[in-house]
């Protein structure tokens, strides 16, 4: 198989295909510093894979038509609309729009995202409402998704809801908030200010001062109702 990461980051996803040695492995990232890393990672490793990185921002797409077998987007989509409304994710589109052109016939796309419902399920977001709520209308909800996959010409095969927060080490952890290595696991606190972040450590130290973070914990976490990602197929 030849298969495309976009927006690979790091290259945590990429580097779990090298086991399995498709014939070739690209990576895209907008970030030429996330790129190297993802390149010193996987050029590391003993592999047959033929391996392509290039720099990118999405939508574009630096490939041929019917480049790919797969196309992979894991935790991609919500950073590419800069000032969404809830209502519309023409950058989204476009991708799915230039997935379909270089994915191979019968080729398949997967994404890994998150609806409005799951954004607002993570309890520590509610603890500083404002930005969360700007930050939920970066996702769209599911029958958002399902449309454009559909207008891009690509159908929707499979989607389900993790239920595990196994992504986010310590999700649980009720003083993870008040770590900045906790939270640099998340983007979501990319989008709150250094106020709104002092602010939200304050609360929490409150909280715990009188006995009420659990409470809080309990009251907000609802990962394990509304899942925690959505991951989907679809196929050209």
């Amino acid at each position: 198989m030849d298969i495309l990461d976009a927006g690979c980051g790091t290259g945590n996803y990429a580097s779990y295909f090298l086991d399995h040695e498709p014939h070739s492995l690209s990576l895209v990232d907008a970030s030429e510093g996330m790129l190297n890393v993802a390149r010193e990672k996987l050029l590391s490793t003993s592999q047959k894979t033929e391996l392509c990185f290039k720099t990118g921002v999405l939508p574009n797409i630096p490939f041929e038509d019917n480049s790919f077998d797969s196309v992979m987007i894991n935790l991609v989509l919500h950073h590419l609309e800069k000032n969404p409304d809830g209502k519309s994710y023409p950058n989204t589109a476009e991708t799915l729009k230039e997935v379909y052109r270089v994915l191979k016939p019968r080729g398949v796309l997967t994404v890994i995202t998150l609806t409005p419902e799951q954004v607002e399920a993570h309890w520590f977001g509610h603890l500083v409402p404002g930005p969360l709520k700007q930050y939920a209308k970066k996702f769209p909800y599911h029958k958002q998704m399902k449309e454009m996959l559909t207008n891009a010409g690509l159908t929707l095969k499979v989607a389900y809801n993790t239920l595990t927060t196994d992504y986010h080490p310590g999700h649980d952890n009720l003083e993870g908030p008040l770590q900045e290595e906790w939270r640099n696991g998340i983007s979501f606190w990319d989008t709150c200010s250094e106020t709104e972040i002092q602010d939200m450590v304050q609360r929490v130290k409150k909280m715990k001062e009188e006995g009420t973070l659990r409470d809080f914990y309990n009251n907000h976490e609802k990962t394990h109702i509304f899942g925690a990602l959505q991951i989907l197929a679809a196929q050209k």
